[in-house]
């Protein structure tokens, strides 16, 4: 369910909101609660941990060149939903395939390109019915598939426009109709002998134009806790029609439709309806009054648990903003992180293997994944209703779990992600090594906002506290091979840091000197002088990386993020960036700068130890 912004539905939609919401307000937990006592079995795995929640219905631009890579693929998104929407389709042509439907198609092949190829791998699901233009903004006098018991026009616009995808050779899930228990995108009932020859119609064209193409569906705005006898109907009619889509779609927009509970709901309903298990797909989720940070890491918590393929976020200010469903705001002229994004972007590194946790305490819940390959276990924490106190996650079964202990230690990262806009990058809030000698650890951390969440990163220990390095090393940048440099090996104040072709001499040998919190310094053996953003500067893109004498100003302090191969980013404590490779270029020389985070492996924020 969406806001469409030209529709001048929202009064409608707000209404429809409203009907979802109320009937759990009840069940809402309170914020009075006490502490939090949360846990990790990292011994007792589940199954791979796959990002089901990183997908997005709509929020790229038309042509999905917007946004820029820089905000995308650190998500790694494996799921999106459009249908063009913008242009009117069908209906707008006259029931004919037209310019209107031609812009539909043409954005759709654009968004599809970028995301599903490398290093993108979407599943792409069509929303058919917005190409047809029923997006919640149709005239009063649309004329809808198979009325009258005709649907020879419904048959003509699937031959034209599933024809028209699958011969630009991209992958496409199709799916039929969206919300058709909702009046603004389907006038004639939900269930109703007209829906089902509608569905019967496409699903049996569909499997004859593109019999490879999945079809998912009925992406029924409510769940079958919610309406258990809605989905009775369908299931009961799709098994005896032969029209069992591949996928089962389902919204989970109430307040709050957990996942877990969701999924099982829909698992027992095909059993009863004598249909066997299919992949289930949340294609839209979270409420439009819930879209905080503590909120959204809760729903990703609660995917990682469920069952679920694959899951994307619902947009609530439709549809071609290339905010990714209001994650990213505009901020001095340019888009940026929210604290939104960093839950979704921090979820994305809880990849492996899940294990089993305490998963909800309250209305707190907790997701997390051991990956032996990146060194690493993430846990990730968020909270359905606005909790503020204590809280603290206890990891068990470190003991059978040898990569990460250095000595019997084990070194201990905690993000807090307010709720935020813009964010920079998350609050370090407890970085220190933990002894694992008793076979288990305890992590304390306090919600002190309302809609905080949280990631807490277990990594192998270092003699230095700080999971870096001890000692002088060279910093080779993960993009081009090129080692951080003080340029011309000057000795002065303010001489620039740059990057240089690797050489093994002392302007290019830096050490890590922990200060607290997790920062510290980097420090040039040759210099003696520290790397720093000259100025105490907060813009992002200037060459204005420096060496200054040492100390513990903050501009000349920084965090190193250990990345999954094991490369390091390192954020100032100043402005909240990172140190960059100005324009990612590879051109040696060139000073370098500060700019957005982007937490991930290989970029020119990346550099590899040596």
């Amino acid at each position: 369910m969406r806001t469409r912004v030209r529709s001048g539905r929202r009064a409608l939609l707000a209404g429809i909101l409203l009907a979802l919401v109320l009937p759990l307000l009840s069940t809402t937990v309170s914020r009075a609660a006490e502490g939090r006592s949360l846990s990790v079995n990292l011994a007792s795995a589940r199954g791979p941990s796959t990002g089901v929640g990183e997908g997005f219905l709509y929020g790229i631009s038309q042509d999905g060149t917007q946004p820029v890579d820089q905000f995308l693929q650190p998500l790694g998104i494996n799921a999106f939903r459009g249908g063009g929407w913008f242009s009117g389709g069908w209906i707008r042509d006259g029931y004919q395939y037209g310019s209107a439907t031609r812009a539909d198609l043409d954005s759709i092949t654009a968004q599809a390109r970028r995301l599903t190829r490398p290093p993108y791998h979407a599943q792409y699901q069509v929303l058919v019915s917005d190409i047809y233009g029923a997006n919640g903004g149709q005239p009063s006098n649309t004329r809808y598939p198979c009325d009258n018991g005709d649907c020879s026009d419904w048959l003509r616009f699937i031959d034209a426009t599933v024809g028209a995808l699958q011969a630009t050779g991209l992958t496409f899930s199709y799916d039929i109709w969206n919300e058709p228990d909702i009046s603004a995108f389907w006038t004639r009932g939900v269930n109703s002998a007209q829906y089902f020859q509608m569905w019967d119609t496409a699903y049996r064209e569909i499997r004859r134009i593109a019999p490879g193409a999945q079809i998912v569906g009925p992406s029924f705005a409510f769940t079958p806790e919610r309406n258990p006898g809605q989905w009775r109907t369908w299931l009961a009619h799709v098994k005896a029609a032969g029209t069992v889509p591949d996928m089962i779609a389902n919204h989970n927009e109430g307040d709050v439709d957990d996942p877990v509970t969701v999924a099982r709901a829909l698992n027992a309903a095909l059993t009863t309806a004598g249909i066997g298990q299919l992949p289930l797909s949340s294609n839209e989720y979270q409420p439009a009054d819930r879209q905080t940070t503590g909120v959204t890491a809760w729903y990703l918590a609660r995917f990682a648990q469920s069952g679920y393929t694959n899951a994307m976020r619902g947009n609530w200010v439709c549809c071609v903003t290339p905010n990714l469903t209001g994650v990213l705001t505009q901020s001095g002229g340019s888009w940026q992180p929210t604290g939104n994004w960093w839950a979704l972007r921090e979820y994305a590194d809880m990849t492996g293997t899940l294990v089993d946790t305490s998963g909800q305490v309250g209305s707190t819940a907790i997701s997390a994944a051991v990956d032996p390959s990146a060194g690493r276990a993430v846990a990730v924490v968020g909270d359905s209703s606005g909790y503020t106190g204590a809280a603290s996650v206890t990891f068990t079964g470190l003991s059978s779990l040898p990569w990460p202990a250095n000595d019997g230690n084990v070194h201990v990262t905690v993000h807090r992600i307010p709720d935020q806009a813009p964010l920079a990058a998350p609050q370090t809030v407890y970085d220190q090594n933990v002894s694992t000698a008793s076979g288990s650890i305890t992590v304390p951390f306090t919600f002190q906002g309302a809609h905080d969440a949280f990631t807490v990163y277990l990594t192998p220990a270092s003699s230095g506290g700080t999971g870096f390095p001890a000692g002088y090393h060279q910093l080779v940048a993960a993009h081009d091979n090129l080692c951080l440099d003080v340029y011309g090996n000057s000795g002065s104040a303010g001489a620039a840091i740059d990057q240089w072709t690797c050489n093994g001499q002392s302007n290019q040998q830096f050490q890590f000197v922990p200060a607290s919190g997790g920062y510290g310094e980097l420090r040039a053996q040759s210099s003696g002088q520290d790397v720093a953003v000259a100025g105490g500067s907060m813009t992002a893109g200037t060459p204005n990386i420096v060496q200054q004498p040492p100390g513990t100003a903050a501009n000349g302090l920084w965090l190193a993020v250990r990345q999954s191969d094991g490369s390091y980013a390192f954020q100032n404590k100043n402005s909240g960036l990172c140190l960059d490779v100005y324009g990612a270029g590879s051109t040696t020389g060139q000073q370098l700068d500060q700019w957005p985070c982007k937490n991930a492996p290989g970029t020119n924020q990346d550099f590899f130890v040596r």
